[in-house]
C-alpha cells in the first residue's frame, strides 16, 4: 500500500469520530437553550421560523468549542483504534514514519484552523449582535401584539404590566405596572393613560404615562420614607439587557468583527484582549496535532472512550487555561496582554516534548503514571459500556 493511500485511510478514521463528535457536542450544548425556544413557541406563540432563525445565530456561539473539540476527539479516537490494532505498528513496519502518518492529520488541521478563524473573527461577533436584535424584534412585537386588556404581562425582566383597556393603536387605559427590577426597592405605578414605544438602536422599551401615582419604599429598611410622586407626564425606561450592557453596546468587542475592532482609532483593554483571543483560538488544532498523536499512539488499551476521556481532559484543560489568563488580564490593568497566549504555548511545548519521545518510540510517561492512566481509563470505559 502507497504512503499516500495510508494517509487518506488516516485521515478517513480521523473525518469520521470527529464529524460525529461535532454533531453531538452541538445538540448537546444548544440543548441548554432548547428549552427557552420551546418556551417561545409554546407559552408565547412565537412562530416556528423566527424560532429557527435563533437557533442559526446561536450556532456560532458553540461551534468554535464544539468543532475544537471535536477534531481533537477525532485525533485521539482514531488513532487509539489504529494503536489497539496494531495498524500502527504494520504502518511503521512498511517504513512510514510518525511525522509521514502526521501529514493528514496537519491538512485536517488546517482547515478546522480556517474554520475557526472564521467563527472567531467574523461569524461568532455577528452571530452575538443578530441574536440579541432577533430576541429584541420579538419583543417587539409581541408588545405591539401581545397587550391584551386586563392581563398581566411579564415578558419584560422584573416588570409586571397591566391595563384595563388597550385599543388598536396601543395606547393602554387603566395602567397598573409593577416595578421589581431592584430587588431593594419595590415600585408601584398606577396612571390613567400609556403607551409602550421602542428603540431598538438603544435596545430599551419606553413606557409614557399620562396623569397617575408612584409609589415605592425600600424592602429591607422598614424606617425608610414611604415615597408618593403624583405626576402629570412620566416616561419610564425599561432596558432589555442590563444596564452596562445597553451602555457598552456600541463598543462591546464580542460583538464587532475584526474589521470593526480595528477600524476603531483607539482600542481599549477589552478590545485588544478580544483580538488576542480570536488569533489565539484558530492555533489550537495545531496544537492538538502535537498533543493527540503520540497520546493516541502510546495511550493505554482502553478503547474508544479511553480517546474520549484524554480529549476531554486535554480540551478542559486548555479551556479552563484560556479562561483564567483572560480574566487575569481583565481584573488586573498591570497584565501584559501577551498572556493570552500562555495556554498555546505551555500546550505547544508538552506537545513538542510528547512528539518527539514518541517519534523516538520512547514511553511518554514513566511507569506509574502510565499505569494509573490506563486504571483512570479502563474505568471510565466500564462505566459507560455498562450505562449502554
Amino acid at each position: 500500500m502507497s504512503a499516500w493511500r495510508i494517509q487518506k485511510y488516516i485521515c478517513r478514521e480521523i473525518v469520521a469520530p470527529m464529524g460525529i463528535g461535532l454533531a453531538v457536542l452541538t445538540f448537546v450544548l444548544l440543548m441548554g437553550n432548547l428549552l427557552k425556544l420551546t418556551d417561545l413557541v409554546i407559552n408565547k406563540g412565537v412562530p416556528l421560523r423566527e424560532i429557527a432563525t435563533l437557533f442559526l445565530h446561536l450556532l456560532p456561539s458553540f461551534l468554535d468549542i464544539a468543532l475544537g473539540m471535536a477534531f481533537l476527539i477525532g485525533i485521539l479516537v482514531g488513532f487509539s483504534r489504529l494503536s489497539a490494532d496494531h495498524e500502527i505498528i504494520a504502518m511503521k513496519s512498511a517504513g512510514i514514519s510518525l511525522a509521514q502518518l502526521t501529514l493528514p492529520v496537519v491538512a485536517v488541521a488546517l482547515a478546522t484552523s480556517l474554520a475557526l478563524g472564521m467563527i472567531a473573527l467574523h461569524a461568532k461577533p455577528s452571530s452575538r449582535k443578530n441574536f440579541k436584535d432577533q430576541v429584541f424584534r420579538i419583543l417587539q412585537n409581541r408588545l405591539g401584539k401581545g397587550l391584551e386588556p386586563m392581563v398581566f404581562f411579564h415578558d419584560l425582566d422584573g416588570v409586571v404590566l397591566y391595563a384595563q383597556e388597550v385599543d388598536n393603536s396601543g395606547e393602554m387605559k387603566g395602567v397598573f405596572l409593577y416595578d421589581n427590577r431592584d430587588p431593594s426597592v419595590k415600585s408601584v405605578i398606577s396612571a390613567q393613560t400609556g403607551r409602550l414605544f421602542s428603540d431598538p438602536g438603544a435596545m430599551t422599551f419606553s413606557l409614557l404615562l399620562h396623569n397617575g401615582a408612584l409609589h415605592n419604599q425600600k424592602e429591607q429598611d422598614q424606617n425608610s420614607p414611604y415615597r408618593l410622586l403624583n405626576f402629570v407626564h412620566y416616561n419610564l425606561t425599561l432596558n432589555f439587557e442590563d444596564k452596562k450592557e445597553v451602555r457598552d453596546r456600541r463598543r462591546n468587542p464580542k460583538e464587532m468583527t475584526l474589521t470593526e475592532i480595528l477600524s476603531r482609532p483607539k482600542l481599549n483593554r477589552r478590545m485588544k484582549i478580544e483580538l488576542h483571543k480570536r488569533f489565539a483560538l484558530p492555533c489550537a488544532p495545531f496544537l492538538f496535532v502535537l498533543l493527540g498523536v503520540p497520546l493516541g499512539i502510546h495511550s493505554p488499551r482502553s478503547g474508544r472512550m479511553g480517546g474520549f476521556s484524554f480529549s476531554l481532559v486535554i480540551f478542559l484543560s486548555y479551556y479552563l487555561f484560556s479562561s483564567f489568563f483572560e480574566t487575569l488580564c481583565l481584573e488586573e490593568k498591570t497584565t501584559p496582554l501577551f498572556l493570552i497566549w500562555t495556554p498555546n504555548l505551555l500546550f505547544l511545548t508538552a506537545g513538542i516534548f510528547l512528539f518527539h519521545r514518541a517519534a523516538k518510540e520512547k514511553p511518554l510517561f514513566p511507569q506509574p503514571v502510565h499505569d494509573a492512566i490506563g486504571l483512570l481509563l479502563r474505568r471510565v470505559s466500564n462505566r459507560s459500556g455498562g450505562a449502554s
